[in-house]
């Protein structure tokens, strides 16, 4: 295991005063010591220790944690050493990576596909647009920053992300264009939403911002009180998005909030929408159910795992799928919030799961690549992505 050296730094905060603190980090573990014990005070230090594992202070190199995303039987998904690859779904065979002998430092984007093409941002600065079938590189686009949210395309020919330069852009996702940028006052972690011609974006300024798709200026935008780095979900002409540890529900149209629901930590898991009820989870393990209009909890109590939750919950049927950091991944009932199986992993699982014809797709920080079956949560393969080898061959 590698360790990371102590980190010593202060941080100004118009609430807390003058706080310091060191910061300690290993590959598995984030350890925090502080000399302040308020619930204000632990959000702040758990926004520098994501900062951390993102930044990789000490020169531990930053591993990602994209998705996985499944489109005509191929899944494609950023890997831990830096690259993007397609794999065949339905026995896991490797169709190509990219870079193929090189990495784009880390992948946190989970790769959006539009008419052949996949895009997806990198830590490396760059958003890449590739040729679905070969990965062959078609443009690249350079943003400054390191690139976490992942992309959105729309019919229009754009495509939407953020950057850690605090800017929002479009781009002509055929040729990589520039069509606008909008500039936050905080990074932009989050995924990026678009539904009915506007582009729903968060920042670490504690804003999530409604822009006009296709020039970029502000509609509205809303104070969550505390950084949102949860991509906003919208359903039925509400808003849903996660500041700090507070969910909040807004009118789609101007930003008002409708409802909001205090949770027992930091939600870094997206918002999921499904049947009129929106799930979720927390850096505590809990995973909760709320009544989509009123957000009212929908199960007698939160389904539980062991650490922390900071997938989304991926419904498919009555079923959501996700991972946690006590390197398991779940399927719940979402009528009870009752456990229908785990699978054990060697590693974290961070990222959100793919889902498609019964199987579940999912990465693990043990570098593999994981196809379960979505019934039993049974290994059907699983493929080493520091080689792109089999670890499990396919049943």
């Amino acid at each position: 295991m590698t360790r990371v050296q102590n980190c010593k730094f202060k941080v100004q905060s118009q609430n807390l005063g003058l706080l310091t603190f060191n910061l300690e980090l290993d590959s598995e573990a984030v350890v925090l010591k502080t000399f302040m014990h308020t619930r204000s005070a632990l959000m702040l230090c758990a926004l520098f220790a994501a900062a951390f594992l993102l930044t990789a202070c000490g020169g531990a190199p930053p591993t990602g944690w994209s998705g996985a995303r499944v489109v005509d039987g191929i899944v494609y998904a950023g890997n831990s050493v830096g690259r993007v690859m397609a794999l065949g779904a339905t026995d896991g065979a490797l169709k190509w990576q990219f870079p193929a002998d090189n990495n784009v430092t880390a992948v946190y984007s989970t790769p959006a596909l539009a008419n052949g093409i996949v895009y997806f941002g990198a830590f490396d600065h760059k958003f890449y647009a590739l040729d679905a079938a070969t990965g062959a590189k078609k443009w690249e686009f350079d943003a400054t920053a390191p690139i976490v949210s992942s992309p959105v395309v729309s019919e229009s020919g754009l495509v939407y992300f953020g950057a850690n330069n605090r800017r929002v852009y479009a781009l002509d996702a055929r040729t990589g264009a520039k069509k606008w940028e909008f500039e936050t006052q905080g990074e932009v972690w989050a995924d990026p939403t678009l539904a009915g011609g506007v582009l729903y974006a968060p920042a670490l300024d504690h804003k999530v911002y409604a822009l006009d798709a296709a020039s970029g200026a502000r509609k509205w935008e809303f104070d969550a009180g505390g950084i949102v780095v949860t991509k906003p979900a919208v359903a039925a002409g509400l808003v849903y998005v996660a500041g700090l540890s507070k969910l909040f529900a807004l009118d789609a149209q101007s930003g008002a909030k409708r409802w909001e629901f205090e949770a027992s930590n930091w939600v870094w898991s997206n918002p999921t929408v499904a049947g009129g009820v929106v799930y979720f989870g927390a850096l505590d393990g809990r995973v909760y159910a709320l009544d989509a209009q009123a957000g009212k909890e929908k199960w007698n109590t939160p389904f539980k795992a062991n650490d922390a939750v900071r997938s989304a919950i991926v419904v498919d049927g009555g079923t959501g799928y996700f991972g946690a950091d006590d390197r398991k991944v779940y399927a719940i009932d979402l009528a009870t919030g009752q456990g229908k199986w785990s699978r054990v992993t060697n590693g974290r699982v961070l990222a959100s799961p793919g889902i498609a014809n019964g199987v579940v797709y999912v990465s693990s920080h043990d570098n593999l690549l994981y196809a379960l079956d979505a019934a039993t949560g049974t290994v059907k393969w699983s493929v080493d992505v520091t080689s792109g080898k089999l670890a499990t061959p396919a049943k």
